[in-house]
């Protein structure tokens, strides 16, 4: 069995991440990206890294789920774009009335889309309008990726998510990817945004993180590890910082009952913006 893993296969590892609490996650779907592959270096991640990366996943994916049911609820958005979607399973934990486009590398998209379609037809998963786009962050220009989710979008307000992406991306790519993001929303439309600080890299849990990444992922000559000021969200043109959370604050209001080593916690950034 090769040992090392792709980028866009951590996708998997995330999935099982969710699947490890799912009355937390509130993610009865996810179990089913599991594979012996992704059990082997789920188990050797939290050995290498953290007890706790399991139970950080799981409240962010309670997190968005609580902060998208309520806002589709209250009428604010019509469609979730989720940029760099993974494996997530969104669309069948949320409304089946709110539409969904999700976008991620070619490869992931494609396993993804046939997978969701055999569950479908097989009666596991239940019909969603969803949208699927193929799209590299690292290619430079997006402008054909304006242009389609601005045709896919059709003036319906949106919600843009993106999480576990930033980690991997340069920060001229990130800027790139926020322009699009400024470009396709028009005023009212959010975006929910997850990064470290640069706080982080100073914790031996982050440099465990760096050593394992390094010597479990395939080498990518693209590859960068980023971390984000709290400025870069409270400075960003044409949006406003609505909520701030962390690991820590979400650990208080969905598992208050368990107790955590703070310094062996990967404290991941949970910010909200809205467009101005």
């Amino acid at each position: 069995m090769d040992e090392r893993l792709s980028i866009p296969e951590t996708a998997f590892v995330t999935s099982l991440f969710r699947a490890s609490d799912e009355a937390l996650s509130m993610d009865s779907f996810a179990h089913l990206w599991g594979s012996p592959k992704t059990a082997l270096h789920v188990d050797r991640y939290v050995a290498s890294v953290s007890q706790y990366e399991p139970l950080a996943h799981c409240l962010r994916n309670r997190y968005f789920y609580e902060t998208l049911a309520s806002c589709f609820r209250n009428g604010n958005i019509d469609v979730l774009i989720n940029f760099g979607c993974g494996f997530s399973m969104y669309p069948f934990l949320l409304h089946k009335d709110l539409a969904h486009i999700e976008i991620d590398l070619p490869h992931i998209i494609d396993i993804k889309k046939e997978q969701i379609g055999h569950w479908q037809t097989n009666g596991i998963l239940p019909p969603r309008v969803i949208s699927y786009i193929s799209a590299d962050f690292i290619c430079g220009d997006l402008d054909w990726l304006v242009s389609t989710l601005l045709g896919n979008l059709e003036g319906r307000t949106s919600f843009i998510l993106i999480e576990g992406v930033l980690f991997f991306l340069s920060v001229k790519d990130t800027a790139n990817l926020f322009r699009v993001f400024q470009d396709i929303q028009a005023p009212g439309g959010m975006v929910g945004s997850v990064s470290f600080t640069p706080e982080l890299e100073k914790t031996a849990v982050f440099q465990r993180l760096i050593a394992f990444a390094e010597s479990n992922l395939e080498k990518n000559d693209n590859f960068e590890y980023q971390t984000m000021e709290n400025s870069f969200y409270e400075q960003l043109d044409g949006y406003q910082l609505t909520e701030h959370q962390d690991t820590f604050s979400l650990a208080g209001l969905y598992a208050a009952e368990i107790a955590v080593e703070r310094e062996e916690v990967l404290n991941e950034h949970i910010y909200i913006l809205k467009k101005t």
